[in-house]
């Protein structure tokens, strides 16, 4: 099975390359979702850390509510994800070896947080996705209804995880996501070919 990953900033266009990918027959798993899927394994956990204020009516998580206090104290951040990410990866292993069982020849992990995760390892390519600053933002407004500089503060937020771009072991493929959509999908297939011709690696 090849694996590839994906990853890229907040509003680079990720999912974006991630729709493209399933066209193309890649079996796609997305972490974001798995994250939900580990929100309601740990919720309890959480709303011991971060108080009854972060439960909706129904007793789920607010996820805006949740993300609106992380994003603002470094602290608490850490914490979320010393609580979370254990059962994202847990949950993501559980995707992979499916795929394998499946015999799933082309399969993607789409993870804005990929550079820190062990599965990095396992990918034969990883496509980053990168877009304009001013891009980033107005789609945060379009998007997220975000002020600019709260926009600013997400973007901010993510940019230790480029350091911690692996040096060596996995091929890393920059993906510029300027254009309109028919100009990334060109982007895209292109880049599709040039990891296959390399073999993935």
């Amino acid at each position: 099975m090849q694996i590839i990953g994906l990853t890229g900033g907040y509003c680079a266009g990720k999912n974006e390359v991630a729709r493209i990918l399933e066209k193309y027959g890649w079996e796609v798993v997305d972490v974001d979702k798995l994250g939900h899927a580990a929100l309601l394994q740990v919720s309890d956990q959480l709303i011991k850390i971060f108080g009854e204020s972060i439960k909706k009516e129904d007793g789920t998580i607010d996820r805006k509510r949740l993300g609106t206090i992380v994003f603002s104290d470094k602290n608490r951040l850490d914490a979320l994800e010393a609580t979370v990410h254990p059962a994202i990866l847990s949950l993501l292993n559980e995707e992979i070896e499916k795929a394998k069982h499946n015999t799933v020849e082309k399969f993607c992990i789409n993870a804005a947080l990929l550079y820190r995760f062990p599965q990095i390892h396992l990918c034969n390519a990883v496509i980053e996705v990168r877009a304009p600053l001013y891009q980033r933002i107005l789609r945060a407004q379009r998007r997220d209804h975000l002020s600019i500089n709260a926009a600013l503060e997400r973007i901010k937020s993510q940019k230790y995880l480029w350091d911690m771009r692996p040096k060596e072991g996995v091929p890393i493929y920059m993906l510029w996501n300027s254009g309109s959509s028919a100009e990334l999908k060109i982007s895209t297939e292109a880049l599709l070919n040039k990891i296959a011709a390399s073999g993935g690696k």
